[in-house]
């Protein structure tokens, strides 16, 4: 009786250390479907973050080509201005010299007074007063305004603002904003979020939850607990690091535009101040010389058809304004927010939402109806996109969140007035 009990105990240990030896194929059905749907988890949130980091890289990529072209062209009109305007003044002042020579040209004692004056007026001659303005217009001249706001706006000119900002969304330069997030929703780089969650749902991978599932480490319910655990926690970390990265981009794009803008209109009053000192230098001298001055027309350069200025301040937008049928068209989320209004955007119904103190209005693309505070409101324009931007009707919307508005058709600008 003692040697057959002595044997099922032998028997039982015998087929416990067999059952700990099976490979994973043998740890029952159970357990296999298991791990499949470990793995199918993993699975569907690697897809998750993939088509996320593709579609993110869609949009930032779209944004910077859409600026880059905008400022490409602004750059042309800017060149166009100063090309047309410095072929007029040459025009003005050659015309004005020969004026001069037909009228003091027989007489020597103005020899060297036609000399200095054709000198000052020769764009050509260094140190000269049109050679001043005409130097600072050329964009080939190195160290010139206009230089220096081409360069800035050129992508492949090192350590430019448009270079930094093409950098920080280009997935292939090292150390780059989407470079990081790229790696970090990437499986197969080494130490990443994603690298780490996909080995803690493989069985194959030594000292990870299911190779401990496997080994018999764990049992399936402390497995279960720690892998959900696992994914849920890496799930939120990995929407934490692509928030964080859209975010920084967004940042860096506002912060771009708004330099480049800056520079932009900055470069303008100092070319303009050039000219404007030019011409004073030019029509002192030849009231010196020959007892009267001359005038020539001003210069007017203006990238916007339509300028918004808010409580004095003048706007700048990603997408410009434009007016349709007479109603003048702006960027959603730029308006509703410099009005001091919260916005949300609903895909799925593709219409927007705006609330102020004690006022809610509501637009959906393409509707000629707009709700305010549930009353139904007619519009002459319905909100519209374009260029990936959402616009919506400037007017409607500053007066229904209680600003004022005054449109100056002479100079096409819109001034509203919130207090």
């Amino acid at each position: 009786m003692r040697k057959k009990t002595i044997s099922i105990w032998v028997l039982v240990a015998f087929l416990f250390l067999v059952s700990i030896a099976l490979p994973e194929g043998k740890l029952g059905a159970a357990s296999s479907l298991f791990m499949n749907e470990v793995a199918d988890k993993y699975e569907e949130l690697e897809d998750k973050f993939t088509k996320q980091y593709k579609a993110d890289l869609k949009s930032v990529t779209t944004y910077y080509e859409q600026f880059l072209q905008q400022s490409s062209d602004e750059q042309k009109q800017l060149e166009q201005y100063l090309r047309e305007d410095m072929a007029y003044l040459e025009d003005l002042l050659e015309k004005d010299y020969d004026k001069l020579a037909a009228q003091y040209g027989s007489d020597r004692s103005y020899t060297t007074k036609l000399n200095q004056y054709r000198n000052q007026i020769n764009p050509n001659y260094s140190t000269g007063a049109l050679w001043k303005y005409s130097k600072e217009t050329d964009k080939g001249y190195s160290t010139s305004l206009h230089w220096k706001f081409n360069n800035q706006i050129n992508p492949n000119y090192s350590t430019s603002l448009m270079w930094k900002y093409k950098n920080e969304i280009n997935p292939s330069y090292s150390t780059s904003t989407m470079w990081k997030y790229a790696n970090t929703v990437n499986p197969n780089y080494s130490t990443s979020l994603m690298w780490k969650l996909r080995n803690e749902s493989n069985p194959n991978y030594s000292t990870s939850t299911m190779w401990k599932y496997k080994q018999g480490q764990l049992t399936q319910q402390q497995a279960k607990t720690n892998i959900e655990k696992i994914l849920k926690t890496g799930e939120e970390d990995l929407q934490a690091e692509r928030d964080h990265a859209i975010n920084t981009i967004r940042k860096l794009r506002e912060r771009t535009i708004s330099d480049i803008i800056d520079l932009r209109d900055e470069t303008v009053r100092k070319i303009i101040s050039q000219r404007t000192s030019s011409l004073k230098d030019i029509s002192a001298l030849r009231s010196s010389l020959f007892g009267s001055g001359i005038d020539a027309k001003a210069l007017i350069i203006n990238f916007d058809s339509i300028k918004v200025i808010i409580d004095g301040e003048l706007q700048q937008f990603e997408q410009s304004p434009y007016i349709v049928s007479g109603t003048t068209l702006v960027p959603m989320r730029a308006i509703f927010e410099r009005l001091g209004a919260t916005v949300e955007w609903n895909q799925a119904q593709r219409t927007v939402k705006a609330e102020k103190n004690n006022t809610t209005i509501q637009l959906t693309i393409g509707s000629t109806t707009a709700v305010k505070n549930g009353q139904n409101v007619k519009l002459d324009m319905p909100a519209q996109v374009k260029n990936n931007y959402t616009m919506v009707p400037l007017r409607f919307i500053s007066e229904s969140l209680g600003a004022k508005v005054h449109w100056n058709s002479k100079t096409s600008t819109i001034t509203i007035t919130t207090s």
